[in-house]
């Protein structure tokens, strides 16, 4: 529960190292709730056309959707620099994701990446715990 919180309670702590899991449990939850949003407003403007309200009672159910990409938008560049900081890279390579296809390809790439093991320019192994003694254990999507 502490990885899915994380990125919400560190929303604009662009410092410091995130996990491939804190990562993925983020992006999971805000794309998620984006399909669930519009499976959602896909019903209400059904049954809003079938009750001739028109398009209106239809734009109005995506309000709570830009509400949450609006929420998520400092959070989502937040968790990205962090997981870029775990692979020893600098938060403005961030900045590759806005190129067309490519940004895509390295976003997925990185999300993937293993982080540095042990402390690195950006802090401690978010893995290890601050102080923790750095040791080789197998590790499962951490």
């Amino acid at each position: 529960m502490d990885k899915i919180l994380r990125p919400w309670r560190h929303y604009v702590d662009f410092s410091g190292r995130s996990t491939r899991t804190e990562f993925w449990l983020f992006y999971i939850m805000f794309y998620g709730v984006i399909i669930a949003s519009f499976i959602v407003t896909d019903v209400i403007g059904s049954t809003a056309q079938d009750a001739a309200a028109g398009d209106e009672a239809f734009s109005l159910a995506y309000i709570p959707l830009i509400l949450w990409v609006l929420a998520c938008l400092l959070p989502s560049i937040a968790v990205t620099v962090r997981r870029l900081h775990d692979s020893n890279k600098s938060g403005w390579m961030y900045l590759l994701t806005i190129i067309p296809y490519i940004g895509f390809i390295f976003f997925i790439v990185f999300g993937f990446l293993p982080g540095t093991r042990g402390e690195n320019d950006y802090g401690f192994d978010p893995r290890l715990g601050e102080g923790a003694p750095d040791f080789d254990a197998p590790e499962i999507f951490s």
